[in-house]
Parts: C-alpha cells; structure tokens; sequence
C-alpha cells in the first residue's frame, strides 16, 4: 500500500511539475516521509528526480539557457556537497520549516490581479548565479529536492516556460548524480529506499511525456501563475508535514492560554518549555522554568531564605526589556505565593 500511495502521488506531483516547473520533490517529501525513515527520505526521492530530470532533458534540451547553467553549476557542485555531508548530522525537518514558509511567502504573487507576463532579462553575473548554485545544490543535497523554492529566480531572469524546464533539468543533473553517489557511500540508499525511489522514476516518466503537449499549449502567463501556486501548495505541505514530524519526535508544539488580564504562549522542544508572557500593563516578558540547583549560587541563597520552610512550586527565569530577574512560586498553607528575586 506505501508503494502504490508513492506511486499515485508522484504521477500527479511530477504533472504537476512539469506544468508548472517543478516541483514534484517538495510535494512528494510529506509522502515519502510516512513510509521511509527521515535520513532516506533526500537518498529516494533523488533516484525519482534524476529519471525525471533525465526524462525533461530528452523531451525539452533545445531550449537550454546554457549562459545561466554554466554560472550555476560550479557553485552548485560544492553546495551539494556540504549539504550531503551535514545530513547525518542535521535534522532537515527544520530547515523545510524555514523552506515552507518562504514557499508560502508567494502567495502574494497570485493575489496579484495579472501576472507579469513579458520580463525584461537581467544581466546576469557570474558571482550572483554561483551563490545561487551554491544555495540551491546544499539545499537540495541536505532535504533531496528544493528546486522550485528558486523558480522566481528563473522567471526573474526572463526564461520562457520551456527554458525554465530544460535549464532547470540541465543545471540538477550534474547535482543528482553526486548525491547518488554520496547518499550511496553514506549507507542512505537503502533497499526501501531504492524501491520508493525507482516507483517515483517511473512515475516521473510517465506524468513528464504525459504533460509534454500541454506545456507547449499553456500561456506563458498561466505557466507563471501554476508556477506560483505551485510553490504555495509546495509550502503549504512542506510545513504541515514537518510541523507534524517534529510534534511527534521532537515534542516540538505551542500553546496559548489567558490568564486574568495576562496572555501565555508556551512553545516546547523536546524537554524544554519557553513562555512569551503578555499583560495590558507591562511590557512582554519571556519565561523558562528553571531548577534551584541551576541557579546562581547569591539566588540560591536568597530563595532558601525567603523560602522559610515553605514548598517551592517552581522557579521560572524572566526577561523583560531592560529587566532579567527569576520569580518563586511558593505554597503558603494552600495559597500560591509569587516573589520576585533580582540577581
């Protein structure tokens, strides 16, 4: 069932992609992440996007801007590199947190009444284009597949829609063969991995040839406004999936709750709670509980001392502006008592 799950979704997300140019790996990543562990995810889903990069090229390698791939590569091959590295030592559900929310940040392009749809070619730099690559390929070599977070940049230059479909699969074919080769070394090409990510290469070259006639009937304003929501619904799943991954392993989660003329949100990670304290009279205050034991030695003793055999609650260290001091929370005889201790 997690197969044909994979394999449904990937034909819709890789016609999807082609339509809109690209993609496809950040709709997958919610997909492939209820079947494989978190560190194969990135070696799976590059098997399917290589064949589909490949299956892009064949159909649309007249239309390359080699002017843009020659800039791009080189800055991309190192990035790609350090990312590949960093992803047995990072947890990459974080950064698809950051990811999405700058996928959903383009939301305000389709809310325009009419998309742009004749821009002007920028002249393009060799160091701007290389800083680009480089972002692009350690982003991609870190989660497996961030391509359309930089599909603003190629209509931003003035590629046409076949151009950023062609340019876009020569510049990530280089950099998919690396991670091949290093996810491989790493030990992350696992057998279910290679099974998920050959179900996604063929998808891909089945929705590619499929969508192939549409493309070339689609108006350059309709490609550019697919594009666009494309990347919100990109987002939109990105940040509902690894919110909901990291609630499970990271007890990452928030709360709010009013509290008399006060309001708390309460964030935890892991075993870590932080309060952002709002009241009506005084300005905003940040709160982390605390033990004794982790308290200055002059607090300790000034809390033993205005303890005076009673319970202590619990301890919370405060930050206001201009303002850092730790409050006591004491039980008097049933009654909550509240002191302020000023380090």
């Amino acid at each position: 069932m997690g197969l044909l799950l994979i394999f449904v979704a990937a034909v819709l997300a890789f016609g999807v992609s082609t339509v809109s140019g690209g993609g496809a790996g950040l709709l997958l990543l919610p997909v492939l992440a209820r079947v494989l562990p978190t560190a194969a995810v990135p070696a799976a889903l590059t098997v399917g996007t290589a064949t589909s990069t490949v299956s892009k090229l064949a159909l649309f390698r007249r239309h390359i801007n080699w002017a843009v791939t020659r800039r791009f590569v080189p800055g991309a091959v190192p990035g790609v590199l350090l990312g590949a590295f960093l992803l047995k030592y990072l947890n990459p559900l974080y950064l698809e947190v950051f990811i999405g929310l700058f996928l959903l940040s383009n939301l305000t392009m389709l809310r325009r009444s009419a998309p742009v749809t004749d821009v002007a070619p920028v002249p393009i730099g060799w160091r701007k284009l290389s800083g680009i690559g480089f972002l692009a390929g350690f982003l991609s070599g870190l989660t497996g597949a961030v391509g359309l977070v930089f599909n603003k940049f190629y209509f931003h230059y003035g590629l046409s829609r076949d151009q950023v479909i062609a340019t876009r699969a020569a510049n990530e074919l280089l950099l998919h063969l690396i991670k091949l080769g290093l996810y491989l070394s790493l030990g992350l090409l696992t057998g279910p991995a290679w099974q998920a990510g050959a179900v996604v290469a063929v998808a891909a070259v089945l929705a590619t040839a499929a969508t192939k006639r549409i493309v070339h009937y689609l108006p350059e304003a309709a490609f550019r406004r697919i594009g666009y929501a494309a990347m919100v619904l990109s987002g939109g799943f990105m940040l509902w999936s690894a919110a909901t991954e990291l609630r499970s392993t990271d007890n990452l989660r928030a709360s709010t709750a009013l509290l008399g003329d006060e309001v708390e949100v309460t964030g935890w990670w892991r075993s870590r709670s932080l309060t952002l304290e709002l009241e009506i009279d005084e300005s905003p205050a940040i709160e982390q509980p605390v033990t004794l034991e982790q308290l200055p030695p002059a607090v300790q003793a000034t809390m033993r001392r205005l303890q005076q055999g009673r319970p202590i609650l619990k301890i919370e260290e405060v930050w206001q502006l201009n303002r850092h001091y730790y409050e006591l929370y004491l039980n008097d005889r049933g009654r909550v008592v509240s002191l302020d201790v000023v380090p």
